[in-house]
């Protein structure tokens, strides 16, 4: 199986404690890759033939093998994608990005400082929105996300706005994941119903205005993008042969910061670790992959008897987060 997708977490530091963050306050940060583990996963990761590497963190700046890693990693891969709060972006680190990455995702939950530092923190928001013009003027491409939940969801066309304010192609939506700081911080989960009328509102806004607006979720990509609805469909006819919708497993995973490699950020099912195994054994033999390779043939709820089964499949990180089981339905989804 090809291996088209990694999305590994550099470093547990962070500048940040967001109010929705999928991490709990981590204290020490002494397990990290060191640079010679960093860059030996880079070539394991570019020998499976890999398109998008994807560094997150904690605040990947952070890390004191980021640029490093960056240079090293340069051109080994059609994507090299760094997401960040923004907020230790300033011209130095902004030349420094512009050298190595082919984008650079900024979150930004909300399209002002009142609603986005609620949730991040004093004075993020100005920071952020700086970072993005900085980067803008170096010809960085340029990806932002919002994390939907009840507290910022009246907020979203607002956010659209900005987005084209910026000169931004593009604008992507995510829902909130009940876990880690979610947990303790209760910004509000959408209900399905909301879920579905914030999203539907805002990738209609979007065509207005001239922007792609999306989700990562494949049933709202379903729901509201003819293409996507078709393909999905074509996806099902072939009856689990062909799987579409989240790839976990099947053409990508997470790295964790210790080397540890798991399903997802949000799910805490370990697959392998690249200190005691090289990727390509973990990916060939791992047994949890094996059953995320099968975890279509074995869902529950209404994921089981959906059209869209093996093309959609929800999320599983979401399912688990709210029911403590990954083969249930994905209550955030509308599709009956």
């Amino acid at each position: 199986m090809k291996l088209d997708y990694v999305q590994w977490d550099i470093t547990s530091a962070c500048n940040l404690n967001c109010l929705h963050c999928r991490e709990k306050v981590i204290e020490s940060v002494k397990d990290d890759l060191n640079l010679k583990e960093c860059k030996s996963l880079i070539d394991q990761i570019q020998e499976c033939d890999t398109h998008t590497l994807s560094i997150a963190g904690g605040e990947p700046l952070m890390s004191p093998h980021i640029e490093e890693v960056l240079k090293y990693a340069a051109g080994k891969f059609k994507r090299l994608v760094v997401s960040s709060n923004g907020t230790t972006i300033n011209k130095k680190t902004a030349v420094m990005l512009s050298k190595y990455v082919t984008t650079a995702q900024i979150s930004i939950d909300g399209p002002n400082f009142k609603t986005h530092d609620h949730i991040r923190g004093k004075g993020v928001f100005n920071k952020a929105v700086r970072a993005i013009k900085l980067l803008q003027d170096l010809e960085v491409k340029i990806g932002i996300r919002m994390t939907l939940c009840k507290y910022n969801k009246d907020f979203v066309l607002e956010y659209i706005d900005l987005a084209k304010n910026l000169g931004l192609p593009d604008a992507y939506l995510r829902r909130i994941i009940p876990s880690g700081n979610a947990l303790k911080y209760d910004l509000g989960i959408l209900s399905a119903e909301e879920l579905k009328k914030c999203l539907g509102d805002a990738i209609s806004y979007g065509r207005k205005l001239g922007l792609h607006v999306a989700s990562a979720d494949y049933f709202c990509q379903i729901e509201f993008n003819e293409q996507a609805r078709i393909k999905a469909e074509k996806t099902q006819q072939e009856d689990g042969k062909v799987i579409g919708g989240c790839a976990l497993g099947i053409n990508s995973f997470y790295v964790m910061q210790n080397g540890i490699i798991a399903y997802c950020p949000y799910l805490p099912v370990f697959c392998g670790d690249l200190r005691k195994q090289s990727l390509q054994e973990i990916w060939e033999t791992s047994e949890m992959l094996k059953i995320a390779r099968s975890i279509r043939f074995n869902l529950k709820g209404k994921c089981s008897s959906c059209r869209y089964k093996f093309a959609c499949g929800g999320c599983r990180a979401y399912a688990y987060a709210v029911s403590g089981d990954i083969l249930s339905e994905d209550t955030g989804c509308w599709i009956e």
